[in-house]
């Protein structure tokens, strides 16, 4: 797979802004208890470092410094730890152990990269994590059954999460260490992301196959998006343009853009190339999502592949693949530039 010359070739295509990503892609591998640290460019692996028994989900600090990566466990054994990647120097630094708190998923850094939020499954809240010291600080119930994803607002003044049992997502108060609001959405909502001024929640429905718009202060849905068949992850990119939606079950990408919420894209993943341990048979099955703070570029884990797809936003179309380990499952961005 001649990935350098596709980038390069999409490069010659224009002139003026940059035709490649740059930056770091961490991807978390699952079966592997593994992450994969990639150069955005030139789509080269830089490490592949360990981490817990099944790692799920990966944040990042907004200077770009270190990745943080959730081990889920497995059925047999529920995780709870976390363990802490050091970009700049691609090794594994440390693991935070969050002792009685199971099941850590869904994570986001606020601003000033001080503190992380941790959805907890098994304690139904959203864990308070003092990055510097590594302990608990606090908690927030969310006040619903298997609380997994966890989307924030830019300015981190309004957290949500996904409860996948009772089909809601719940609006938290950080700062009085409760559930503002619980609003019903539909079946086994999982995937979740914000616009950047928290107004808009998109929720995605794995039961109902459908993905749903919340109006976050009126507490209801304003629109409903169909024709899926898995939404499993949602992102919405920095500038509030656009909205990027993983579907394992057709092996699609879906770009709308957020503002109107008419679909922009469908970008159709190939099915070449798929493992064994695809997830769903015979689907390259795109499931996460991540994008660069200029909204051009959004970076796709093809667990069915074990690839990386970048897609470029503008263009509508897939520049590139990086290679991953078994399984990959969470992605995040990093602005640090670590040429290979």
């Amino acid at each position: 797979m001649k990935i350098s010359s596709v980038l390069l070739a999409l490069a010659a295509l224009g002139a003026g802004a940059p035709e490649t990503p740059r930056g770091t892609i961490v991807a978390s591998n699952m079966r592997d208890n593994t992450a994969t640290v990639i150069d955005a460019a030139s789509a080269t692996v830089l490490a592949t470092l360990p981490t817990g028994e099944a790692p799920h989900e990966v944040a990042t600090t907004h200077d770009g410094k270190w990745a943080v990566v959730s081990n889920y466990g497995t059925r047999e054994r529920p995780g709870n730890s976390i363990t802490v990647i050091d970009l700049a120097r691609l090794v594994v630094t440390r693991t935070i152990d969050l002792g009685e708190y199971r099941r850590p998923h869904g994570m986001a850094f606020f601003p000033g990269d001080t503190l992380l939020a941790v959805t907890s499954e098994v304690s139904r809240a959203v864990l308070l994590l003092d990055f510097r010291s590594g302990q608990v600080i606090g908690n927030v119930p969310t006040s619903g059954r298997a609380s997994h994803m966890l989307a924030m607002s830019s300015a981190g003044d309004e957290l949500f999460t996904t409860n996948i049992v009772d089909g809601s997502i719940s609006r938290l108060d950080v700062a009085k260490r409760e559930a503002r609001r619980v609003i019903p959405v539909a079946k086994f909502v999982e995937g979740i992301a914000t616009s950047p001024d928290g107004k808009r929640v998109w929720v995605g429905s794995n039961g109902d196959s459908i993905v749903v718009i919340v109006d976050t202060d009126a507490g209801r849905a304003i629109d409903t998006l169909r024709g899926f068949g898995i939404p499993y992850r949602l992102a919405v990119s920095r500038d509030g343009q656009s909205a990027i939606i993983t579907d394992p079950a057709r092996g699609e990408v879906r770009v709308y853009d957020a503002i109107t919420r008419r679909q922009r894209l469908l970008i159709t993943i190939p099915r070449d190339s798929i493992v064994a341990t695809a997830e769903v048979p015979g689907s390259p099955s795109p499931e996460g999502v991540t994008t660069s703070p200029d909204g051009r570029w959004a970076f796709v884990t093809l667990q069915g592949r074990n690839l990386v797809a970048t897609i470029d936003l503008q263009k509508g179309g897939i520049a590139g693949y990086a290679p991953t380990g078994t399984w990959s499952d969470g992605i995040a961005y990093s602005t640090l530039e670590r040429r290979p």
